[in-house]
């Protein structure tokens, strides 16, 4: 039975936002190849894709490495990301229909249990993957009654290079056990009773917790456990 092909493109970039590979680590092509049963002008053609994105680097007759991760970059990704959820969310809480909560509330459950789970066994790395993309899945189905491809896309990109900065940079992946729970509860519960400035504050002290190191584990600098 012949391996099943997987998008280069999106392994890559799932890969990268969930701390598969660490800060600034080469990028390997036959290795890649085999494992995503690619061709080798695919696997270019998607790294050459995530370079221009600015998620990988290419480096003359060296290949491609993923970004060394910085501070700067970081803060510049967190207050976009900021700007563009508040704006989008309050769009969402202000149109949503009774579709967009039950889809809220469907996302937010998924997210919790996941959460649930990671507190209770103490195992970050277990769920880590599980958890980053619940973790967008939440926070992109909040927004998603905002009626602005542009501005989800924006978002998407600047979440992206948020998440691959958390992950490589705090401990736990960035996963602050309670806190983040309790953060991502008052998120949805303000989000449900349609209190825009209580959800506007509730994201805010989400992201603001990370830029200013008291997420629980501060930060680590490469640190990642091994595969």
């Amino acid at each position: 039975m012949s391996k099943d092909v997987i998008n280069p493109y999106d392994a890559l970039r799932t890969g990268l936002i969930w701390g598969r590979w660490k800060s600034g680590e080469r990028l390997i092509p036959q290795h890649l190849k085999a494992e995503f049963g690619c061709t080798s002008s695919v696997l270019r053609e998607a790294m050459l894709r995530l370079a221009g994105e600015g998620f990988i680097v290419s480096e003359k007759n060296q290949g491609f490495r993923t970004v060394t991760h910085s501070e700067e970059t970081f803060c510049e990704a967190a207050h976009l990301r900021l700007i563009l959820e508040r704006e989008a969310a309050t769009l969402s809480l202000q149109k949503g229909d009774f579709d967009w909560e039950m889809a809220v509330t469907a996302a937010y459950q998924k997210l919790a249990y996941v959460e649930k789970q990671m507190i209770e066994t103490q195992d970050v790395q277990k769920y880590v993957r599980h958890w980053s993309i619940q973790d967008w899945e939440f926070h992109a189905t909040l927004m998603s009654a905002c009626g602005s491809d542009l501005l989800m896309n924006a978002y998407r990109s600047a979440f992206d290079t948020f998440r691959m900065y958390a992950v490589s940079t705090y401990a736990n992946f960035g996963f602050g056990a309670e806190i983040t729970a309790k953060e991502h509860l008052d998120i949805y519960e303000a989000a449900i009773a349609r209190d825009v400035p209580g959800c506007m504050a509730a994201i805010e002290r989400h992201l603001t917790l990370y830029q200013e190191g008291r997420r629980s584990g501060a930060a680590l600098s490469s640190k990642l456990p091994p595969e």
